[in-house]
């Protein structure tokens, strides 16, 4: 059986699911996932590209350059602005391996309460006032 993962926007214009086992699920303290989110980190299930779906709706996206040079886009709702999707243009070694892996917000999923972190990544990045789950691997 195929581990089916399903969320969506605030407004509900955009549903999607992700038909196959979570690659990792991190905490990223990048300086761009904070400004996605507008807090100290972004809570992220990756999965292969090829697995995610988009079941309604359509998404904006829009590309910035990360820290490693890599290009990264991201994806929101045209309507609500809720924050759904990261994902790599190019292979990157740090964050997300291959071109082929999507992240999606754990807050936009249907069950979040299910998002239990495995790493915390650019833990160097951090705000001084920025917390960690006890027994979670980190990575600066």
């Amino acid at each position: 059986m195929t581990e089916v993962i399903t969320g969506g926007c605030r407004c509900g214009a955009v549903r999607y699911q992700l038909e196959a086992p979570p690659l990792f699920k991190h905490m990223c303290c990048c300086r761009d996932c904070q400004y996605f989110t507008g807090t100290d980190k972004m809570f992220i299930v990756g999965g292969m590209r090829s697995a995610f779906h988009l079941t309604s709706g359509s998404v904006r996206h829009y590309a910035v350059t990360a820290d490693s040079g890599a290009t990264i886009h991201r994806a929101f709702c045209p309507q609500c602005g809720s924050s759904l999707l990261i994902y790599p243009e190019v292979d990157q070694k740090h964050y997300m391996p291959g071109d082929d892996v999507v992240g999606v917000a754990a807050g936009s999923l249907d069950e979040p309460g299910a998002f239990q972190p495995d790493a915390v990544v650019f833990t160097s990045r951090a705000p001084s006032w920025a917390t960690f789950p006890e027994g979670v691997e980190q990575h600066p």
